[in-house]
């Protein structure tokens, strides 16, 4: 039937009609003079043959592998199926005049649809793979129609995450999370984190709010301290100016209430400035500042101070690429220089040394002060300008230090837009660098 599609047994179905034509033919065979009418009979698209001689040598054929090696495979094999990988090849002996094997036929076919039908083979090896394929296609189909669903499922709360762990991160937590419906793990996860972030918003503005109590307690104290502790101050200045009866006892005893009010008037305006400079409107000024006659005045001041303890005072200047001013809060500098130098004098030994820097290098003003005194713990080092931190082993003392100047120090720094770091100098003694940037906002 013309376009019918052979069976795969198709070429072996052949061979009776191929055996009808040798039996007539016989030993006849072995002769070459006969190829071409061995090669009419047999379907040479889709089947291989040759002709043996009895001694096993191929004499002619359309497959040149022999099967047959010798006279005695020969008869071996005759009447018989030799398997070789996917194909199959039967031998039939070839008789003389005497009915004695003189030779043989061998045919070489497959069975399988794909070689029964050669002309179409392209289109039998596409089904025929499409038809293992199948059930991974159909698979593959499935996962990728249900993946492609079960990912727009969990697209939108998987987006609300992300969304929501961003403003968390950005200290935002006004937010709310919807919870879907399209899944139960989905759902109870959004569940779980939108109550995490309602436990975290209530905690952070419990926190804040205590901040807040703490800011507004610490403003109320220095305000109500400073007044009675001015008065006590200028009674005892009066005191000891006219003392008269037992004058050095009563000397002695006013020194230290002197002394001390001194130090607690001290204090309470370290916590006002830190009131101060933690308010959220807290700003620095933007004025010119001449570099030369500020960092005089300042030495100036500077050297009156170390005279007490006999400390050597050393201030330089230099000015690099660079003009001689530059912009920033001339009272806030001062205030951070005042911080840095009386911590350096509280520290630095009688007949020590202090030296302050100051170098205007492009675009940026740089502070370095060092001291001779003990320096400071390594290990502390990233601690020293955090509020109320006092060290407790190198550059401890005993004069009451609520461990404030520094964090103002670092604290007005930052305002500036600068930086501020503490380190210990190779040959002993502490060091300081400020880094102011010059230019005017």
């Amino acid at each position: 039937m013309p376009g019918a599609l052979n069976p795969a047994n198709y070429y072996e179905k052949q061979i009776p009609d191929i055996l009808q034509f040798v039996n007539k033919r016989d030993d006849a065979l072995l002769s070459k003079d006969v190829q071409s009418q061995v090669e009419a009979v047999i379907p040479l698209e889709g089947m291989d043959y040759q002709i043996i001689n009895k001694e096993g040598q191929i004499v002619y054929g359309s497959m040149s592998t022999s099967y047959i090696k010798n006279k005695r495979d020969l008869y071996s094999q005759v009447n018989t199926n030799i398997h070789s990988g996917k194909y199959i090849i039967k031998v039939y002996p070839l008789f003389n005049s005497k009915d004695e094997v003189n030779g043989a036929i061998a045919l070489r076919y497959q069975l399988n649809v794909a070689s029964a039908n050669p002309n179409i083979k392209w289109i039998v090896a596409l089904v025929t793979f499409l038809s293992l394929a199948s059930p991974f296609l159909y698979f593959y189909l499935f996962a990728y129609l249900f993946g492609r669903r079960f990912s727009k499922k969990i697209e939108r709360p998987f987006n609300e995450l992300m969304t929501a762990a961003k403003n968390i991160q950005h200290n935002n937590l006004d937010f709310s999370l919807s919870v879907t419906q399209d899944a139960k793990e989905l759902s109870q996860l959004l569940h779980a984190f939108e109550e995490m972030r309602k436990e975290l918003k209530q905690s952070l503005s419990k926190q804040w709010q205590l901040e807040e109590d703490r800011k507004d307690m610490t403003a109320a104290i220095a305000h109500d301290l400073r007044t009675p502790l001015t008065i006590i101050h200028g009674h005892t200045e009066i005191l000891v100016e006219g003392s008269k009866k037992d004058p050095e006892r009563l000397k002695r005893y006013l020194h230290t209430i002197y002394t001390n009010t001194q130090r607690s008037i001290q204090l309470l305006n370290q916590l006002q400035e830190v009131s101060i400079i933690e308010n959220p409107g807290f700003t620095v000024k933007r004025e010119p500042i001449d570099i030369y006659t500020f960092v005089h005045e300042k030495a100036d001041e500077f050297q009156l101070l170390c005279q007490k303890k006999e400390i050597t005072f050393l201030s330089s200047i230099s000015v690099e690429d660079a003009s001689n001013q530059f912009y920033g809060d001339p009272q806030r500098i001062s205030q951070v220089l005042d911080n840095i130098i009386t911590n350096c004098i509280r520290y630095t030994p009688e007949r020590g040394e202090i030296a302050w820097k100051t170098v205007i290098h492009h675009n940026e003003v740089i502070f370095e002060i060092h001291d001779t005194g003990p320096g400071f713990t390594l290990s502390n080092k990233e601690q020293l300008f955090k509020k109320f931190y006092r060290e407790d082993a190198s550059r401890t003392s005993g004069h009451g230090n609520l461990g404030l100047g520094l964090y103002i120090a670092h604290s007005i720094v930052k305002n500036h837009g600068g930086s501020i770091t503490a380190d210990n100098k190779e040959t002993g003694g502490a060091l300081f660098k400020i880094v102011l940037p010059t230019g005017k906002e």
